[in-house]
């Protein structure tokens, strides 16, 4: 019998350990002394008969939310808000009949605004990777409410590429996908995340993918676009910008960019084509203007290479003739280059190759004048 009640004793002495600690750590919560509430709570989730109680958990999700929000404890625990959010599931989990189911979801609401606010307070101090995890966090509450926290998932992937966390940013640009929230341009910064990575291939896959779904979006076709024409497949480049083309023919920005496709790839006559489009939508397009009347200059200088390579001493008539045919060709095509390159020239009076095709020109059409003028001006943009 003696035996009997020392295990009896010992039983209830751990009863009594477990329920004093719970007692402990309530009151000093209660008086604001939250670190001495958090070393009592800590030690009563040790004693399996505190543990399995739902109060204990409750009461340690309270404790832990007064921590985060004391800036003084916070600092000593910086994972007080998932401490808490644990905390408060556990209880829940305890609690099958749902006593204190307005309590634990009262606890986990506070926990999700508090995140949030953390998450933009983060950010806004350039903590980006903090910000980012804050954000996650609010997410995580609110799956336990069946709710989709659409705004922070998105943040959490703002604050992870800031933070230089490209694998974590996509990830999260991916459910802000699948939720459809801010699409397309969501597919456009993984994509981005990708080529900046070296990863072209996978940016090219995420296009792809983001233009099954979006077919007809033209910063997906010109983004895929981009990635062709930086690494040099025109071909693909070509496909893309005509039918962005087709679908905003007020974009001067496209048509240009078609014509340097076709010119890239030497297709002259529909280079043309696509620059005058370009100049017909805005006709102070620089780079329309230019590329259109370097590309008749090229042609003429061309032309006169040809018509000098024929000279011989003695040249048969028709030789000569061909000859003659070249070099009035290439005339024709400089006076057909000279309106576009002067109208690039009106636009940037400061661009030196303009002003060098313009002299060229002008001295092989005996516009003395015009040949001073740009003269000049190429004289003084080498002082």
């Amino acid at each position: 019998m003696k035996q009997l009640a020392l295990v009896l004793g010992l039983l209830i002495s751990a009863t009594a350990f477990g329920q004093k600690e719970v007692v402990s750590a309530y009151n000093a919560n209660k008086d604001g002394d939250y670190r001495a509430a958090a070393t009592y709570i800590e030690q009563a989730i040790l004693v399996e008969k505190a543990a399995i109680k739902e109060k204990t958990w409750r009461y340690r999700g309270e404790i832990y939310l007064n921590i985060a929000a004391d800036s003084s404890a916070s600092i000593e625990y910086p994972n007080a808000l998932v401490i808490a959010k644990e905390s408060y599931q556990k209880s829940m989990e305890i609690d099958k009949k749902g006593r204190y189911e307005d309590e634990n979801r009262a606890g986990l609401s506070r926990i999700q605004a508090a995140s949030n606010n953390n998450g933009i307070n983060y950010y806004n101090t350039g903590v980006f990777d903090r910000a980012g995890s804050s954000f996650d966090l609010a997410v995580e509450v609110a799956k336990i409410f069946d709710i989709v926290d659409t705004i922070s998932v998105y943040n959490a992937a703002l604050s992870y590429e800031k933070a230089g966390m490209t694998d974590m940013a996509i990830a999260r640009y991916h459910e802000c996908a699948e939720i459809e929230y801010q699409v397309p341009n969501v597919f456009l910064f993984i994509s981005t995340l990708y080529r900046n990575s070296g990863d072209n291939d996978a940016a090219l896959e995420t296009l792809r993918t983001a233009r099954e779904k979006y077919p007809r979006e033209q910063s997906l076709i010109i983004e895929e676009l981009n990635i062709y024409l930086t690494s040099g497949n025109f071909e693909k480049a070509k496909t893309n910008l005509q039918l962005a083309a087709e679908q905003d023919p007020t974009n001067e920005i496209l048509w240009f960019s078609l014509g340097s496709v076709f010119d890239n790839l030497g297709n002259s006559e529909e280079a043309i084509s696509a620059y005058l489009k370009a100049i017909e939508v805005k006709a102070d397009y620089f780079d329309a203007n230019y590329n259109l009347g370097a590309l008749y200059f090229n042609q003429a200088v061309q032309g006169i290479n040809q018509a000098n390579d024929m000279w011989k001493p003695r040249m048969t008539s028709k030789a000569a003739a061909a000859q003659k045919k070249l070099e009035t060709e290439a005339k024709e095509l400089f006076n057909t280059a000279k309106p576009y390159l002067e109208a690039a020239f009106s636009v940037n009076p400061e661009d030196v190759q303009t002003i060098r095709s313009l002299k060229d020109i002008y001295a092989r059409t005996g516009e003395d004048e015009k040949f001073l003028q740009m003269n000049d001006l190429l004289k003084k943009s080498q002082q």
